[in-house]
C-alpha cells in the first residue's frame, strides 16, 4: 500500500494518548483507496471511543493504542469494501467489539446486518453502541453456533468473520446459513505471514464452492491481512 510523503506525515501524527482523530482515520482510509463520507468516519471514531471506554470494565480488545485501533480494527474491517457490493443480509459471526460488522453497517446503510456474539457482556456493549450511533440497519443476537443445532436466524447473502475459528471449522458451521449464490468472507489477523495457516483447507470440492484469497499490506508497517472469499452456487 503506497503512500505519498504528505499522507505519511498525516498518518504518523496520531497522538499516543488519545483516540485516533477523524482526520487521521480519513487519511488511512484514503490511503487504502477507499471512499467513506466524513460523517461515517466520525461514527467510526465514536464506536472506537465507546469500545475503549467499556474496555476498562469488560475485555473487548487488547488493542488500545490509537494508531493500532485505527489500523487493526477500523481500517482492517473496511478492507472488506474491496469485496462490494453487499446487497441483502450480512451476518457478522463472533462480532466481539463489533468489528467488522459495525464499520460495514456504518458505511453500507442499505444492507441489513446481524451481529452474533456468545458473550452477554459483549452483546450489551454492541446494543449500547448501536443506540449511540443510531444504526437502524443492525440487530444483535446472543447465540453460539453448533454443528448439530440449527439457529432460527434464516440465511444470509454474506457472512463475515474475523479471527474466530480455523477456516475448516468456520466453513462447516457457517455454510448452512449461506443463501443461494451467497458467500463467506474469512479474515485472517494482521501480522500473519505468507504461509498456510492451520485449518486452511481447500473447499473447492464442497458444494461446488468457488474461492479466492486476497492479501493486503496494512499501513504503518502493521502487518498483513488475508481475506478469503468462499462462494456457493
Amino acid at each position: 500500500m503506497e503512500q505519498g510523503a504528505s499522507r505519511e506525515n498525516v498518518l504518523t501524527s496520531c497522538p499516543e494518548d488519545a483516540l485516533p482523530s477523524s482526520a487521521f482515520l480519513a487519511g488511512l482510509i484514503e490511503g487504502a483507496g477507499l471512499s467513506v463520507p466524513m460523517t461515517a468516519v466520525e461514527k467510526l471514531v465514536d464506536h472506537a471511543r465507546e469500545m475503549l471506554r467499556w474496555n476498562r470494565s469488560i475485555r473487548l480488545t487488547a488493542i488500545t493504542e490509537p494508531a493500532e485501533v485505527a489500523v487493526k480494527h477500523i481500517l482492517d474491517s473496511l478492507l472488506l469494501l474491496r469485496f462490494t457490493p453487499f446487497p441483502g443480509r450480512v451476518l457478522d459471526f463472533g462480532s466481539g467489539a463489533g468489528y467488522p460488522g459495525i464499520p460495514l453497517a456504518v458505511v453500507l446503510p442499505g444492507s441489513r446486518f446481524l451481529l452474533m456474539e456468545s458473550s452477554g457482556k459483549k452483546c450489551a456493549f454492541l446494543s449500547h453502541t448501536l443506540r449511540k450511533l443510531s444504526l437502524a440497519n443492525v440487530e444483535v443476537v446472543q447465540a453460539r453456533m453448533e454443528t448439530n443445532r440449527r439457529l432460527p436466524i434464516g440465511t444470509f447473502e454474506h457472512i463475515v468473520t474475523r479471527a474466530t475459528l480455523p477456516a475448516g471449522e468456520a466453513v462447516t458451521v457457517l455454510l448452512p446459513y449461506v443463501a443461494k449464490s451467497g458467500r463467506i468472507l474469512l479474515m485472517r489477523g494482521p501480522g500473519k505471514g505468507k504461509g498456510t495457516s492451520r485449518g486452511e483447507e481447500d473447499f473447492s470440492s464442497q458444494r461446488d464452492v468457488r474461492e479466492r484469497t486476497v492479501r493486503f499490506e496494512l499501513p504503518l508497517r502493521m502487518g498483513f491481512r488475508e481475506i478469503r472469499e468462499i462462494r456457493t452456487p
